[in-house]
């Protein structure tokens, strides 16, 4: 993975919900329950950012990382440095406008802290935005304008942080990279590539409930918005009842000025998700990185496991590796480099589905493949999973990795098999600002680390046993 095009350290930072920063605010939005505390988990996921650093790099997260998290990962042999506070700020220490064009009263700068600008979607201010916002004691303390941006994704905001403190940074165009992030991109070069499932741009309510009917007569369908996030954005319809009662959702929004733009595409009946990671170099080099098994749970991410051989030589049998770096050319021709996440199934005939869509980004199952390779070096293996949990916040990370210890469960590079906490901020993140003593959602990142499934299955087990004995609710 060839993103160090020169002996420039790295400094790594990312906000995990890209597809927020690229969609456009007039766009209407399919039907969802609201869950402030799991958005606000996402923006702690920057901590895994972690296991693509090398010495000499540095990481930046929007929360800082919990000390006995930055002490456990250094036991582990990762080289981690970056800001020991928040980056994130209170709303009243803000000095200057974060968005061009906003007014500068109170009220206006606590909208904006929390993502409620009028006529916008809501949406967090960005880590990238937030550090524009620090004072030149960040430049004295790192040495920022001798690295150069790794970003999860490129999104806005970037350009003018990079110039505020100097650091390097080659990216493709922002316009661009909002481009090929789109459903309607991934259908277009599905049609470039002669392949079948290629969906369509519905943008009306009218013309969605028309196509939608004539699709019903074929089965079920899925809406998806044209920036999807992960476990958003898609809605399954199965029912004329169900896709009128949307139809009508859309059209009211349309009567309030929103612009109505989904891709509709078959429900294919699948038997197993999993998705490739390459990477396109600024010169159109193009490096296959990795395969990963996905499962997903309501369409959201939930683990990625390391594929068998006979699986990896059917793929290459198949020519789907040919498919992938087609598809790595065309999106060079289009304007994009960098690092490339390809959607594909098994669909539950047997047969591959090998693009279902395009995400022109790093991926929760790039970070695995950065486990893999350190684990490998102990000749061990794991997989990267999550738990959602709802705690009181009494149970610190520390203690949750003493407790771990204690048990046997916590991995060393000493230990064969074990429990890698990945993040330490996601799962206290929603009692940062609470002091309620009442039950708050959180996360919690890991890989597991075992020779066999059974293995992987017992230590899974005790892990959910030690959570719950200490007050931790598994929601997943």
């Amino acid at each position: 993975m060839n993103e160090r095009i020169s002996s420039q350290p790295l400094l790594h930072m990312g906000a995990f919900e890209a597809e927020l920063y690229w969609r456009e605010d007039d766009l209407a939005t399919l039907p969802a329950l609201p869950d402030k505390e799991a958005e606000k988990i996402v923006t702690a996921m920057d901590e895994l950012l972690f296991t693509f650093c090398q010495p000499g790099d540095l990481l930046f997260t929007r929360y800082a990382m919990e000390p006995a998290q930055r002490q456990y990962v250094h036991q582990l042999g990762f080289s981690v440095y970056g800001n020991t506070q928040d980056l994130e700020m209170d709303a009243s220490k803000i000095k200057d406008q974060i968005l061009a064009g906003q007014d500068q009263t109170m009220a206006a700068i606590n909208r904006l802290s929390t993502g409620k600008q009028a006529g916008m979607s809501a949406r967090p201010v960005s880590v990238f935005q937030w550090m524009e916002q620090q004072d030149e004691q960040l430049a004295e303390q790192f040495p920022l304008s001798t690295m150069s941006l790794s970003p999860f994704a490129w999104i806005p905001h970037i350009e003018e942080l990079n110039q505020r403190f100097g650091i390097g940074y080659h990216a493709p165009e922002l316009e661009v990279v909002k481009r090929v992030n789109t459903k309607h991109y991934s259908a277009q070069m599905k049609q470039t590539l002669n392949l079948s499932g290629v969906g369509v741009l519905v943008e009306s309510s009218e013309e969605l409930v028309e196509k939608g009917s004539e699709w019903l007569k074929e089965g079920s369908f899925l809406i998806k918005d044209n920036y999807g996030v992960s476990g958003k954005g898609n809605m399954l319809i199965d029912s004329p009842e169900l896709l009128v009662r949307i139809g009508h959702g859309l059209h009211k929004q349309e009567e309030k000025g929103k612009k109505v733009q989904f891709l509709i595409e078959k429900y294919l009946q699948k038997e197993r998700d999993f998705s490739c990671q390459f990477h396109i170099d600024p010169q159109g080099q193009i490096e296959m990185l990795s395969v990963q098994w996905l499962a997903n749970s309501q369409f959201a991410y939930r683990e990625s496991l390391s594929p068998d051989p006979a699986f990896m030589m059917r793929l290459e049998q198949e020519g789907y590796f040919a498919l992938m770096e087609q598809i790595g050319k065309q999106l060079y021709q289009d304007g994009y480099f960098g690092h490339v996440c390809i959607d594909s199934m098994v669909l539950q005939d047997g047969s591959l589905e090998p693009m279902v869509e395009i995400n022109a980004r790093k991926s929760m199952s790039l970070i695995k493949h950065q486990m893999d390779q350190y684990l490998r070096t102990y000749g061990q293996v794991g997989n990267m999973t999550n738990y959602n949990v709802s705690h009181t916040g009494e149970v610190s990370h520390e203690q949750l990795l003493h407790l771990l210890d204690q048990a046997n469960l916590l991995y060393l590079p000493n230990r064969q098999q074990g429990i890698i906490p990945l993040t330490s901020s996601a799962l206290h993140i929603n009692h940062r600002f609470r002091n309620d003593n009442k039950k708050h959602k959180g996360r919690i990142y890991l890989s597991v680390v075992a020779s066999h499934d059974h293995i992987k299955q017992q230590l899974l087990t005790q892990f959910e046993q030690l959570l719950e004995t200490n007050q931790f609710s598994i929601l997943n």
